[in-house]
C-alpha cells in the first residue's frame, strides 16, 4: 500500500524521509545561471500549509528543468532545518533543503490549492504592526526612484511607494 503524504504542519525536523504532496507557488532562481545558482520555492499542501525549500546548485542540475511554478509533485526525503534566516517567505518553524537522494515526480493534482497573498495595509507597514523578517505582499505605485546605484557585483535601488 502506498504511504500516505506527510503534512507540512507535522513537519517539525524530527524526521526527513518525508513524503509530501505539494505545489509549488514561488518558485526563484537566486544567483547567476551556470555558476553558483540556487532555487528558491515555496510549497503548499493540500490543507494550504505554506513551506520554504531550496535546491542549491551542487543539485540543481538534475532538478532545474523539472521544477515549474504552479506544477504539483509528489516528493520524498529532504534535509529539514529550522527556518530562521533573516528574511524568510513563509512562517513554517523549518525549511526543506533538496539532497541527493530528494526524489521529485510530477502528479496530477488539481486538489491543490494556488498561491494566497498576504497582503499588509500600508498603513500596518508604516506603523511597524507585521512580523519583522517575513515577507509580505503589498499593492501599491513606484511613486519616486530615491536612491540608485549600480555596480559590477549588483543593484541597489531605494524608492518611494504610494497607496493609491
Amino acid at each position: 500500500m502506498a504511504r500516505i503524504p506527510d503534512k507540512i504542519k507535522s513537519i517539525d525536523g524530527s524526521k526527513e524521509t518525508l513524503k509530501l504532496a505539494v505545489r509549488i507557488t514561488d518558485l526563484l532562481f537566486v544567483g547567476t545561471p551556470n555558476k553558483s545558482e540556487q532555487v528558491e520555492m515555496v510549497f503548499v499542501d493540500s490543507e494550504g500549509d505554506q513551506i520554504h525549500a531550496v535546491c542549491k546548485s551542487d543539485h540543481l542540475k538534475s532538478w532545474k528543468a523539472d521544477l515549474k511554478e504552479n506544477s504539483t509533485y509528489v516528493m520524498h526525503n529532504f534535509k529539514v532545518v529550522k527556518n530562521d534566516g533573516q528574511f524568510r517567505v513563509c512562517e513554517h518553524e523549518y525549511k526543506l533543503f533538496f539532497i541527493g537522494v530528494t526524489v521529485v515526480r510530477e502528479a496530477d493534482l488539481h486538489e491543490l490549492p494556488f498561491k494566497e497573498f498576504r497582503f499588509v495595509e500600508f498603513a500596518n507597514v508604516v506603523a511597524g504592526n507585521f512580523v519583522a523578517g517575513l515577507l509580505v505582499d503589498i499593492i501599491g505605485v513606484v511613486d519616486q526612484v530615491v536612491f540608485r546605484r549600480v555596480s559590477s557585483k549588483n543593484t541597489r535601488v531605494v524608492f518611494r511607494m504610494k497607496d493609491l
